[in-house]
């Protein structure tokens, strides 16, 4: 596997401005309605977990090749996706301002499900201990990494339901008589 320079630069570009505008309405949540904001050391942990997806999208889109290849029906479903995962959270930041909001948003629901799954865990392995999550940063960075493991699967979701939709439009294209055919 080599990576092509201009390939992965593109990429990275393209993954830092996807993934910091994706984890926008997380990362205010957890600022500000969690008070996470007085706390720097969970804030660094945020803004490395946000950095981790940046990478592994990096190299994923720049290893894969047809996740590199912009004409390639994958990697236009996932642009695909990715352009109504922002304009979600873009369209989210307004409701962001009041609290009775926050529960129309999909970065609360996956935020909620990350902090269970993390709490689920820490009952079960750290012995019925319940733990401050702002006592460690790196739980911080593991609740945000599995809540954009979680907003990464309803992007992929997004992304298979494009792929259909890109498909469906190739095939016509490709056939355009098809449609007048009788059977």
């Amino acid at each position: 596997m080599r990576l092509d320079r201009d390939i992965f630069l593109r990429q990275f570009r393209h993954w830092s401005l996807h993934c910091s505008l994706n984890a926008l309405p997380s990362f205010i949540i957890a600022t500000f309605w969690l008070n996470l904001r007085k706390e720097p050391q969970a804030i660094v942990a945020m803004i490395l977990a946000i950095l981790t997806f940046i990478i592994l999208y990096t190299f994923l889109t720049s290893s894969v090749a047809a996740l590199s290849n912009r004409d390639h029906v994958l990697a236009r479903s996932l642009k695909l996706g990715t352009k109504v995962r922002v304009w979600v959270s873009v369209c989210s930041l307004p409701f962001l301002l009041d609290e009775k909001f926050l529960m129309w948003l999909p970065d609360t629901w996956c935020g909620v499900a990350a902090g269970w799954i993390i709490e689920g865990f820490r009952l079960t392995v750290g012995g019925g201990r319940k733990m401050d999550l702002l006592q460690s940063p790196a739980l911080v960075y593991c609740m945000t990494v599995l809540e954009g493991l979680i907003l990464s699967a309803l992007l992929m979701m997004i992304s298979f339901f494009a792929l259909i939709i890109l498909q469906a439009k190739d095939r016509r294209r490709l056939i355009p008589g098809q449609a007048a055919i009788p059977r």
